[in-house]
């Protein structure tokens, strides 16, 4: 685990340091304020209050179980947490040593790695006799579902063993409820978060009201529609184009929907989770809800519940001077819209963004917490038209995005000739006949021919991925697809210079005597030397012809 780390026993993590009498559920949430506020960093906050959701969830604890103890601590800058006599989660400041967020990890697990933390000379003694080691880890390094997951899994561990070692209950007295419901209840997180912004008087709850300057160096919005669908045919560019705009956002979120993907993938649901042989359900963020997430935050807030406690003229102006996001969606006529985006398709209108005209928000199904989506965040998608028809999604989508359509550009290989063959003509002819045959959605992309420099790279192309896409596209009627290469017989190609050929049935030799099957019984192949990889030996007319009678 590279983390920085300094090792404590567990009798440093003893209840030392408590508020020693019992209070009212405002005085608890008055204290667990003032401590946040001498936290003084949000962030750190939210993500120790995600990691006591996790607590509790793999716990099964509740509020009232004696088992548990939530403290906020008088003489320190800090809130632990403790399950039977064991501590097993702490965020702590100090001026030496900044935020840290403690976890406990099996000594076996410590010993493992030992040889890694003794690297850093700041690692103190264990004692021989305890079974759990505790580390305080720097904030930056403390999510450890993205840093180190098997360190997750460990602590994850020591958790569920904490539950299990009933040797004595901790202090119910000093147990504080207003940091349990902080870390079950994402709008009450969301206000106390608000309430302890810095620049509040200590001892006072007011109406959260957080101050912000939008930095001077933030770049200029990209010029594209805040909601961006770029359609096309199949190998015409349209990942390459988005990825080209991401060079325009700092930051990004990348998704490919397909058949499966659902609403609790893409924005919350609930998940089980399976630790230690035990299920347990919990509520899960999608990729969507951190993408408006990332871009909330870049407006300088802390939350959405702060953000729609604000006042609308404030996030119209933070939202106008922020930086913008990005979210991409690869592919996004392959999942069931409807299902997927539910209630989002109206949040998604430019004018019902948060910080726009006629802003709207709502509260969702799983988490019963408060939901709009961030003017500062772009969505940008690819539609490919080979795989359903565009028209399926206008009602859907056509009022929400704007459209960019994105065809196959013979231009990019006008410099490339090929034993004579002209790659640009060739695929111009191509796509004329796909046109006629079927229609302009089902056009052969650039990038099918694109970085070609050679015979058996042609051949290749053409083996591999040009007559499979156009059985597909034609459902196996070898006619048509004969008339697209050039094949049929008006058209005059030799039958060696055939990519596809046409052989005829001698129904007396097959069947002993005349089938009538179809008026012209006949079977396909593809030219042997081609099929066979021996490329050499397909002559160069057979793609020459191709455009050229």
């Amino acid at each position: 685990m590279a983390i920085m780390v300094f090792m404590y026993i567990a009798t440093q993590f003893q209840e030392n340091t408590v508020y020693q009498v019992s209070m009212s559920p405002e005085e608890q949430k008055q204290q667990l304020i003032e401590k946040l506020r001498e936290i003084d960093h949000p962030e750190a906050c939210l993500l120790f209050f995600r990691l006591l959701k996790d607590t509790l969830d793999i716990t099964n604890l509740a509020d009232s179980d004696p088992r548990l103890s939530i403290v906020v601590l008088k003489n320190e800058v800090g809130i632990s947490v403790t399950i039977n006599v064991f501590p097993a989660l702490r965020i702590t400041r100090t001026k030496s040593e900044g935020i840290r967020i403690w976890f406990a990890f099996p000594k076996e697990y410590i010993n493992n790695i030992e040889e890694e933390l003794h690297g850093n000379s700041r690692i103190g003694s264990v004692e021989n006799s305890s079974d759990y080691v505790w580390l305080p880890i720097p904030f930056e390094d403390a999510d450890l579902d993205r840093k180190d997951p098997e360190a997750k899994q460990e602590w994850e561990n020591c958790l569920l063993e904490f539950v299990e070692k009933a040797r004595r209950s901790p202090h119910s007295k000093k147990h504080n409820s207003a940091a349990y419901k902080a870390a079950v209840d994402e709008s009450y997180r969301g206000e106390i978060i608000a309430y302890a912004a810095p620049g509040w008087e200590a001892g006072q709850v007011h109406d959260p009201k957080e101050t912000y300057s939008a930095s001077k160096s933030i770049p200029p919005r990209p010029d594209i529609p805040l909601n961006y669908l770029l359609y096309g045919p199949p190998g015409t560019g349209k990942t390459y184009q988005v990825q080209k705009m991401r060079t325009l956002f700092s930051e990004s979120h990348f998704v490919t929907f397909h058949p499966s993907y659902s609403y609790e993938e893409f924005m919350e649901g609930i998940r089980p989770d399976t630790l230690g042989g035990r299920i347990s359900y919990q509520v899960k963020k999608g990729i969507f809800y951190d993408a408006c997430l990332k871009a909330l935050r870049q407006a300088g807030y802390s939350s959405f519940e702060s953000c729609l406690d604000d006042t609308p003229s404030q996030r119209a102006e933070r939202f106008a001077a922020a930086p913008a996001h990005l979210l991409i969606i690869d592919e996004i006529n392959r999942a069931n819209l409807s299902a997927v985006m539910g209630e989002l398709m109206t949040l998604l209108e430019p004018d019902k963004r948060l910080g726009a005209t006629h802003e709207l928000w709502l509260t969702l199904p799983y988490s019963r917490s408060r939901f709009g989506i961030p003017g500062n965040l772009y969505v940008v998608g690819t539609l490919n038209t080979a795989d359903r028809s565009i028209a399926l999604l206008d009602t859907a989508l056509r009022r929400r995005f704007q459209f960019g359509e994105i065809l196959p550009d013979p231009a990019l290989l006008a410099t490339v000739t090929i034993e004579g063959i002209e790659l640009r003509q060739l695929l111009q002819t191509i796509n004329k006949r796909i046109e006629a045959l079927y229609d302009r959605d089902h056009a052969l992309g650039h990038a099918y021919l694109l970085g070609i420099s050679t015979y058996n790279e042609l051949c290749e192309a053409f083996l591999t991925r040009i007559i499979p896409l156009l059985r597909e596209y034609f459902y196996d009627d070898w006619e048509k697809i004969r008339l697209v290469l050039g094949d049929n017989d008006r058209w005059g190609k030799t039958y060696e210079e055939q990519l596809v050929r046409r052989l005829s049935i001698d129904e007396k030799e097959l069947f002993g005597e005349e089938v009538v099957t179809q008026p012209e019984p006949y079977t396909y192949e593809i030219n042997p030397s081609l099929a066979k990889g021996e490329y050499q030996k397909v002559p160069k007319e057979a793609f020459l012809r191709i455009y050229r009678k």
